[in-house]
């Protein structure tokens, strides 16, 4: 609780024990060294780019007592990069069930406590269509993490519209989290800067605007995304992406009858991961606080604190009603969780 109001996390992972172990066991990318019996590193070509140095990322109990020290209440988990979408297609169809059913033993082990989203190999569209299934039908699952690139092709490509598609017929909400390699990564490596920065937000920027060119929300009007990371770039520059669609939609051959803008504030939800108040103040007043969503990124390091998350909402100014949407009510409502 937090001011007597419930709290659910709904931007949070857990990477669970065995796909930590079996990462260690891999000679390739992408691969996990232990660098101690609780913590390690996950890299892209020799860059870190995942760490693990808290015990909730695999130990449950830990986890909890995290959040009962944060004030925490409930956690809609998913799976984090590197994630099966990295792996060959046999192994991916294999760790997405394996996945799945320890997310569900977890919900299982502890219920109202979490919840989950399904992790899927959507390098395999018929093996991914029917974890979407099983997740949901047999295991509970209240949404889908789709990474931003799979492979180095963008998931709004036309190659992924069946996993949107069914999302929405599903009534599943798609979260869309950075991939472990964003195609930036060669450029942020040559700045010298790191691929959290802007390599992940830039690369779900993209993918989500992809799916606004390409009139994903008019084609299936049921279709729910979370953009994670308060929505990457896109609140801010929002005003280009309407202005590039109405002057280059003839040269790239768009063919959509609502504006970018519309579209997204309709039938996007973004996380207010940004430990900066005047960002989240942009997408508050973009998006209004019906689409605003709490997360943390537990227990990744790349986006402060569970508790410097829960401080910055409370400089925000919300009324009373609006945080309390902020916190719990909209997450609520969206993953169906009452």
């Amino acid at each position: 609780m937090r001011n007597g109001l419930k709290v659910i996390d709904i931007h949070n992972h857990a990477y669970t024990k065995p796909w930590l172990d079996y990462l260690a066991r891999r000679t390739e990318e992408p691969r996990f060294e232990w660098t101690s019996a609780t913590s390690g590193v996950a890299r892209v070509e020799g860059v870190v780019v995942a760490h693990v140095d808290k015990a909730g990322d695999f130990d449950m109990e830990a986890r909890v007592r995290d959040m009962d020290a944060a004030g925490i209440d409930v956690q809609v988990i998913s799976h984090t990069c590197p994630g099966v979408a990295e792996l060959p297609v046999s192994e991916a169809i294999e760790w997405s069930r394996r996945i799945n059913d320890i997310f569900a033993g977890i919900c299982e082990n502890w219920p109202g406590r979490f919840y989950f989203l399904a992790a899927i190999p959507p390098q395999d569209l018929g093996e991914a269509l029917k974890e979407m299934e099983r997740a949901q039908k047999e295991l509970g699952a209240r949404g889908v993490q789709m990474y931003s690139n799979v492979n180095g092709v963008l998931c709004s490509d036309e190659t992924f519209h069946p996993i949107f598609e069914k999302a929405a017929a599903c009534g599943l909400p798609v979260k869309i989290h950075p991939a472990f390699r964003p195609l930036t990564a060669g450029a942020m490596k040559a700045a010298n800067l790191p691929l959290q920065l802007y390599g992940f937000t830039l690369d779900t920027t993209m993918a989500v605007t992809g799916m606004l060119y390409q009139g994903h929300f008019e084609k299936w009007p049921d279709l729910k995304i979370v953009h994670s990371h308060l929505g990457g770039m896109a609140p801010y520059m929002m005003g280009r992406v309407d202005t590039a669609f109405k002057r280059y939609s003839k040269e790239w051959t768009f063919k959509v009858e609502r504006l970018p803008s519309e579209a997204y504030r309709e039938h996007v939800y973004v996380d207010t991961l940004a430990m900066h108040v005047p960002a989240i103040r942009c997408a508050w007043e973009y998006m209004g606080a019906d689409h605003l969503l709490f997360g943390t990124d537990y227990p990744h390091r790349a986006s402060g604190t569970v508790e410097g998350n829960l401080e910055t909402l409370d400089r925000m100014g919300f009324s009373p009603k609006d945080q309390e949407k902020v916190l719990s009510g909209n997450a609520a409502a969206l993953f169906n969780l009452r």
